[in-house]
């Protein structure tokens, strides 16, 4: 029987379309899964989105369809999109199933009769883009990152996950087992979130349930709670597991959500698979080690310059932009150029130019040379090398060695540090062409054996390539098997079958060019074209001529310091009922949190307010609107036509600051 690979992307939250972060995620999940095929190991792959939670319900709402509507329109959008680029996911799991339901329902039903889940009532700060209750520590992280605003102070009853009881257990995956996540540097980041400079007890129960939505799985036998989704989502990789292929082998995930995955999910798991005696105090038996995953893959960020990018800044590629130069080129340049685990910055001229270098003037070249120099020389035939000189016995122990050395790497992981390996024997091969000279060979008889010796270590090499990279670049790697005058797909192949020296079964064919080299002006235009295409049509905005209004009368200054102006930063948001244009929101005043009503909203959709600061009248008398007290107002700029523009106070400015 083979042996089980298991593949797992994150489930993508379906909030936006796929982009440059979830094509790399999914194409390298794509390369592992057709590598260990080519190992002769039974795979199975799996990705698919992540459907539940508060952002889901909110957008839902501000566009006035249900959350179902809602997922139901964005998650095609990555399934399409893998179709589309022929990645070989064996199944795409949407928490919105009926299996997954189950699933979930069932194992918190099980913890919960076990004791590892409670019931309480928590009251603590909770991270918006996390959708998640964070530490005092994590706390203050996000505060020196700069992501304060992301923080709101919640009290809630809450079905609660014992976290801090398989702290010890934890310890020991991570100190015995290192290899449970990868690389290294990003385990020891693990370790200091549960055990901050060693020391233990910092680990915290988990809330894992909310009362405050309605869009999730319902906590069975009390469902005015929806299961957190962090539970709900990790367990997926559960509910969508082919039988004979538990526990996952790699689980690939982004820096940003490796805590969920190297903290929460192995917890979750031994949890479940815990048995009546077990010492959670004591030895973690290595049983439950065997049922846990065996690495989670942490990889970093593709940043634009030096940031991140994001929807937001509006600084995202999208894959139709990659694709533009041919999936195969787009795979191969991610591969190529991300070292897992760390940021790697984008720019269109660092792509483009991998591309002309390695694929145009590397690969593409040297197997048009070599097809071509066989077809004219040797009428297509390979030749038996039978010469050797100094310079054929230097590529030919290189040769021998280019599979294990890059085979090695690819089980590590390290899909860079390998297609580096191989295309640094491929510019190897182009001076050795320079060296050997086979066209001055071709004219001398006497050295007719020579020339076989080259041809045939060209072959060979070009042979070998197409059979190791063919996981990243299957097409084009077919293209290249054919040009040589091999059948079959090369993906079909196992590593282990191919004899590097063995002779060559048929004569080459016709050297098809494999990659053309790109005009990098003209193809930075298409570019601007697609994006332009991609961009949502507004109508220009009609100019109105400035009527200025003229300014009131004087007034002194201590008048003037009578005014309280704050910053605040918007917590919640939300429309007023039968109301044009009220919304009402909960203001943090930084010693206070108020509800004030704005007039906003033909100008600002409440989503959009949530985590905006601006700047509050503090002191004004509290008002009745629509029987609702505000409790102070906002200060905005307006047109002729009165549409508002909030004064917006800089990202840094804490709430609570005075406005002078």
């Amino acid at each position: 029987m083979s042996k089980p690979f298991y593949v797992t992307t994150p489930i993508y939250y379906v909030n936006d379309k796929p982009h440059i972060g979830h094509t790399y995620t999914t194409v390298l999940a794509d390369v592992l899964a057709r590598h260990h095929r080519m190992l002769g190991e039974d795979v199975y792959f799996l990705t698919g989105t992540d459907e539940h939670g508060q952002k889901i319900e909110k957008t839902a709402a501000t566009r006035g369809i249900t959350p179902q509507q809602l997922v139901d329109e964005v998650a095609p959008n990555f399934e399409n999109l893998w179709k589309q680029m022929g990645l070989t996911v064996d199944y795409f799991v949407r928490t919105t199933h009926a299996q997954h339901k189950a699933t979930v329902q069932a194992r918190f039903t099980e913890l919960l009769a076990k004791g590892d889940i409670y019931k309480a009532t928590y009251k603590g700060l909770y991270s918006v883009s996390d959708e998640a209750y964070v530490t005092e520590i994590q706390a203050k992280e996000m505060q020196a990152q700069g992501l304060a605003h992301q923080l709101v102070e919640l009290e809630e009853e809450s079905y609660f996950f014992r976290l801090a009881s398989y702290e010890n257990w934890l310890i020991q995956l991570f100190e015995k087992y290192p290899e449970f996540v990868q690389p290294e540097f990003r385990l020891n980041e693990v370790k200091q979130f549960v055990a901050p400079g060693g020391e233990r007890g910092n680990l915290q129960n988990l809330s894992i349930s909310r009362t405050s939505i309605t869009w999730g799985i319902p906590v069975p036998g009390d469902e005015k709670h929806v299961v957190y989704v962090w539970f709900d989502a990790l367990l997926n990789y559960l509910s969508a597991c082919k039988d004979g292929h538990w526990p996952p082998t790699a689980q690939l995930v982004g820096k940003d959500i490796l805590r969920f995955h190297a903290v929460y999910w192995p917890a979750f798991l031994m949890a479940m698979y815990r048995q009546e005696g077990d010492d959670l105090s004591g030895e973690m038996p290595a049983r439950i080690r065997e049922l846990l995953p065996k690495t989670i893959l942490a990889h970093g960020w593709w940043l634009m310059g030096d940031t991140k990018m994001s929807k937001s800044l509006g600084n995202i590629v999208r894959p139709k932009e990659l694709l533009h130069f041919g999936t195969d080129a787009a795979r191969f340049f991610l591969l190529r150029d991300m070292h897992l685990g760390h940021d790697r910055a984008f720019t269109f001229e660092a792509f483009m130019d991998r591309l002309n270098a390695d694929l145009a003037n590397g690969l593409g070249n040297l197997a048009a040379r070599s097809i071509s120099m066989l077809q004219r020389y040797r009428s297509g035939v390979v030749p038996i090398p039978e010469k050797m000189d100094e310079l054929d016995t230097d590529v030919r122990e290189r040769l021998l060695q280019v599979a294990p050395e890059y085979l090695k790497k690819a089980a590590d992981h390290d899909f860079h540090g390998a297609l580096d390996g191989l295309w640094a024997f491929l510019r190897h091969l182009d001076g050795y062409i320079v060296k050997a000279e086979p066209w001055k060979l071709a004219k001398d008889e006497v050295q007719a054996a020579k020339l076989d010796t080259v041809l045939a270590q060209l072959y060979r090499a070009l042979r070998l390539t197409a059979l190791l990279a063919a996981p990243v670049m299957p097409e084009l790697c077919q293209q290249l098997w054919e040009s040589l005058g091999l059948s079959g797909r090369v993906t079909d192949l196992r590593f282990a079958d191919l004899d590097v020296e063995a002779p060559a079964p048929d004569p080459v064919g016709d050297p098809k060019p494999l990659f053309a080299r790109i005009d990098k002006e003209a193809a930075m235009n298409e570019i601007e074209a697609i994006r332009a295409e991609a961009a949502p049509t507004i109508a220009p905005a009609v100019e109105l001529p400035l009527d200025v209004s003229p300014l009131k009368e004087n007034i002194d200054y201590d008048t003037f310091a009578k005014t309280d102006l704050r910053v605040g930063l918007v917590l919640e948001a939300e429309e007023v009922p039968k109301s044009k244009k009220l919304i009402k929101m909960k203001i943090d005043l930084g010693i206070e949190q108020r509800t004030i009503l704005g007039g906003i909203k033909e100008a600002y959709a409440p989503a959009d307010l949530v985590g905006r600061r601006v700047v509050v009248v503090a002191n004004l008398a509290p008002r009745a609107m629509m029987g609702i007290e505000s409790h102070g107002m906002l200060l905005c700029a307006s047109d002729n036509a009165s549409k508002p523009y909030l004064i917006a106070p800089p990202e840094d400015a804490k709430p609570g600051f005075i406005v002078r």
